[in-house]
């Protein structure tokens, strides 16, 4: 598959052989440096990424590392990890996972778009466990027989699921994260003929959205452009409801591609085709300085994919791009739909790619990686 999918089927089944953007472990701690920002220092920390594979030893028993989520039923992909209490010290997690129900007369299909949102529990954050609970199927016209992409949050006591279909990125709202109800139309829909601006009408998909300090959001979603392209767009609210899109352009778009003429050897970005799936995370730098990371899919003229890091200090203004990924592939398990779960000492990266490189393993499941890379996790789940 060359680009990225529909942002209602949102990352599916390419197929590419993973492999780190950096020869070793010891140059990884400069991979996702950004620009420095005066006296605070480069943005952002290692906790941010590089990403290693997780290990076995670090998955429970009943699962094979580096894959958290591997179901070739339901083809559970895109995953959204919510901290069940958010006490950032405990690791129980629920994880939030677009998927694919099909009639028991049908056969699994891993093209298929997905019409659930499926809910699996992890008490060590990582290994989730094999049982689903399906928490949201399309109902409503507008969603097109499509709900994907989802991107879970905590707001007061509840958990608010934002997520993707035809018609554009609806939300869900529960007190319990298993039985939840939905807004009645989109919270962010294409723009009207003549009012789309740099997104010409297309129909936002893939969010990903953060809750600010102030009690404010933040969304990142994605619109398609010409051929492959896509770029990455940004909105704002204070309720979570009425959202209004930020400046007059991308939030995030292609990186230049080397100049005709260029010296010899200058590598094309990793990310000079496409960015998709962002997933928005805050963070305090070492003096104490809020920032916002923004992990997101790149794709190069090659069709190869790999997991980037953009970054701004405080809510508003440009994000820096980091210039080597932080989780990379090459064209067998193309890596896409990070979400970033940090713990005290430790993050985990969760990716969606095929299953492995054999024909019968290239349907989606979900990767997981730590960061920095001599991270010790706590004993795994069973």
């Amino acid at each position: 598959m060359h680009g990225p999918p529909h942002p209602l089927v949102r990352r599916s089944t390419a197929v590419s052989a993973l492999l780190l953007s950096c020869a070793s472990f010891a140059s990884l701690a400069s991979c996702a440096t950004l620009p420095s920002d005066g006296d605070e220092g480069s943005l952002p920390s290692a906790l941010a990424g590089p990403f290693r594979e997780i290990d076995q030893e670090e998955l429970g028993s009943s699962r094979a590392a580096p894959y958290a989520m591997d179901d070739d039923e339901r083809f559970a992909r895109d995953a959204s990890v919510v901290d069940l209490d958010g006490d950032p010290s405990t690791l129980a997690a629920a994880g939030f996972f677009a998927a694919t129900l099909r009639p028991e007369d049908a056969s699994p299909d891993p093209l298929a778009p997905p019409n659930a949102i499926v809910r699996h529990d992890a008490a060590d954050g990582r290994s989730f466990g094999r049982a689903p609970v399906t928490v949201l199927t399309p109902e409503l016209p507008w969603e097109g027989g499509v709900v994907a992409a989802p991107s879970a949050l905590l707001v007061g006591g509840e958990i608010w699921l934002y997520y993707a279909a035809e018609g554009g990125i609806g939300l869900a709202r529960s007190a319990d994260g298993a039985a939840f109800a939905r807004a009645p139309s989109p919270v962010l829909a294409p723009l009207a003929s003549g009012d789309g601006g740099w997104e010409r009408g297309a129909v936002p998909g893939s969010p990903g959205v953060v809750r600010l300090p102030d009690g404010s959001l933040r969304m990142f979603y994605v619109v398609t452009g010409d051929g492959d392209a896509s770029f990455v767009g940004e909105a704002r609210s204070d309720d979570g409801l009425a959202w209004e899109r930020v400046g007059d352009g991308p939030a995030l778009a292609p990186a230049p591609r080397p100049a005709a003429g260029a010296p010899a050897g200058e590598d094309e970005p990793f990310d000079s085709a496409a960015v998709f799936d962002p997933a928005p995370v805050l963070a305090v730098s070492a003096t104490g300085r809020p920032s916002l990371r923004v992990y997101y899919a790149g794709r190069d003229s090659a069709g190869r994919s790999a997991i980037g890091l953009a970054a701004r200090f405080g809510p508003d203004g440009p994000l820096q791009r980091a210039a080597a990924p932080v989780f990379g592939a090459s064209s067998a398990l193309a890596p896409r739909a990070p979400c970033v779960a940090a713990y005290p000492g430790f993050s985990l990266l969760f990716v969606t790619q095929a299953a492995g490189a054999g024909d019968g393993q290239r349907y989606p499941a979900v990767a997981a990686g730590v960061a920095p890379a001599d991270a010790s996790l706590p004993p795994p789940g069973p």
